[in-house]
């Protein structure tokens, strides 16, 4: 009697315990969600996601201004910087900026708007508030939404065309996100966000920009709009400073305004 008790007791509490853990474990494949979710840096994955050639081109942009010689994007899509201490080149400010998106507490996703009337270049948008798997914690999803069919355009120097490419607007944009940066519009200013990402161009010895906002100038024939964004670098040699100005030019009617 008394063994028959103690195995419906066994019995009791392997049932309660079966049911526990069925409770516990979403269907299907939730659990596996939870573990490839997460904060940081990674493409989309939806219909604006970048080409695998896209995706490359920003890999090497932003490994050629951070030095991490491990940086991947990951099975997941998400950008891993491997071992942080292989490094070659590249600038400080630049890893600081791309380790503090990484392992931020936002959600930032590259995006794909080839030939897009709304985007110049690069903007960020706040696109979703995630609530992550399991804790209720929500999360902020930023876009950063490039337009590579907009650098296809630009025309100027070699120089000016390295300090303003692919990896520099995901740079910008990250600035706005992570550190809170913005943009002056004024005219003849720069912005606290561009003088951040000055200080990388500086490191990498690119002209620095000038100003934020492009002059925009009519040219006859044809009748065409074209704007223009100026780039300096500044040397110094036997106490003298010298500045040789470099210029990026594109068709303004082309290129969304921002």
């Amino acid at each position: 009697m008394k063994s028959k008790l103690i195995c419906k007791l066994c019995g009791r509490v392997l049932f309660a315990l079966a049911t526990l853990c069925a409770m516990s474990a979403p269907a299907g494949a939730a659990p596996d969600a939870s573990i490839r979710f997460h904060t940081g840096l990674r493409n989309n994955d939806g219909a604006r996601r970048l080409s695998a050639k896209q995706l490359q081109t920003a890999l090497e942009s932003l490994r050629h201004k951070t030095g991490f010689l491990d940086m991947r994007f990951d099975e997941a899509d998400y950008l891993t910087l491997g071992d942080r201490n292989r490094v070659a080149g590249g600038s400080g400010p630049a890893r600081e900026l791309l380790i503090s998106a990484v392992d931020g507490d936002k959600i930032f996703e590259l995006e794909a708007h080839d030939s897009s009337p709304g985007v110049a270049f690069a903007r960020l948008t706040v696109t979703t508030i995630y609530t992550k798997f399991g804790a209720g914690a929500r999360i902020v999803g930023l876009a950063i939404q490039l337009d590579f069919a907009d650098f296809a355009m630009l025309r100027g120097e070699p120089e000016a065309l390295r300090a303003f490419d692919i990896g520099f607007a995901i740079l910008h944009e990250l600035a706005h996100g992570v550190l809170g940066l913005k943009d002056d519009i004024a005219r003849r200013r720069l912005g606290e966000c561009d003088e951040r990402i000055n200080l990388i161009r500086r490191d990498l010895g690119l002209p620095e920009r000038r100003y934020y906002l492009p002059a925009i100038s009519l040219i006859l024939p044809p009748l065409v709009e074209e704007a223009e964004l100026i780039f300096a670098f500044v040397s110094r040699k036997g106490g003298r400073e010298k500045t040789k100005v470099f210029y990026l030019r594109w068709d303004a009617k082309s290129v969304a305004s921002r």
